[in-house]
């Protein structure tokens, strides 16, 4: 035991020095793990804020719970979506109207041509010829654009003019396409 003391007291000069930079190591990982501590803390606080003081778990499975249900209406509305949009295939969605003076010896513009159609440019052209004692109305089917019965001149003015009035290639201004979503 002696032998020991004497190796202390003869190293005491170097004992001092490394317990010295033992404790300045030490004092820096202490700072290192605090401001790492400090940052989770923060992140932490972050991740629960809101809550009624729940574990982490609890508050993964909640958030992943409403993550699903989102999830579960998107995918309802898609289908209802689908839907509403092959319903709105067959509305009328292209519309052609020309006026005109189906007889000289007439006054003005009163004979019309009205083309209907949907998105696959099925439909109807209803046509009204306005004459000096009567007027007459009749409409023609159409299919795939084309009709099985001959069309006149107005007719055909019409159906063009339906065919190029997609709502897909109209910038449509009303009040509810300006607002923004927020």
């Amino acid at each position: 035991m002696q032998l020991i003391l004497e190796f202390i007291e003869q190293n005491t000069a170097v004992f001092i020095i490394a317990n010295a930079i033992m404790n300045i190591i030490l004092i820096l990982l202490f700072i290192i793990y605090s401001s790492i501590t400090a940052s989770l803390k923060d992140k932490y606080k972050k991740l629960v804020k809101g809550t009624s003081g729940k574990n982490i778990e609890g508050i993964l499975v909640e958030h992943i719970e409403k993550v699903q249900a989102i999830h579960d209406d998107m995918n309802q509305y898609y289908r209802k979506l689908e839907i509403m949009d092959n319903r709105l295939s067959f509305c009328v969605q292209k519309v052609g109207v020309i006026r005109y003076n189906a007889f000289q010896d007439t006054g003005s513009d009163l004979s019309f041509s009205i083309a209907m159609l949907n998105a696959n440019n099925d439909g109807i052209i209803i046509t009204g010829i306005h004459g000096r004692t009567e007027t007459m109305s009749y409409a023609k089917p159409i299919k795939d654009g084309k009709s099985n019965y001959s069309l006149s001149v107005e007719e055909l003015q019409a159906l063009d003019r339906a065919k190029a009035n997609a709502l897909d290639r109209i910038d449509i201004k009303t009040f509810r396409s300006n607002k923004e979503v927020g």
